[in-house]
């Protein structure tokens, strides 16, 4: 019997996190911040984008913006008492 062959879907450019490809309002709303803070990050160079199309036409991987947010982040001390409150 010959293999069945199915025909690429519109879900080949989905993963399990969502899509492959994010626009950057997408990706701001994966980062939880604004469309300008990821134009003003890649125009600075420290968050990675794949420009297509026209000259705004940015797409981004999922990846690269956990990437941008672990580099970004800054740890904050929880101070003893709320952290006892919490634990309770």
């Amino acid at each position: 019997m010959p293999d069945i062959v199915t025909p690429p879907s519109t879900t080949d450019n989905v993963s399990a996190d969502g899509p492959v490809w994010l626009t950057a309002e997408e990706a701001a709303q994966r980062g939880r911040v604004g469309e300008k803070t990821i134009y003003r990050e890649v125009r600075a160079g420290r968050l990675r984008a794949a420009r297509v199309g026209g000259r705004r036409e940015l797409r981004f991987r999922a990846t690269w913006i956990d990437e941008w947010l672990e580099s970004t982040a800054e740890p904050i001390e929880v101070p003893r008492v709320l952290a006892l409150r919490v634990s309770r």
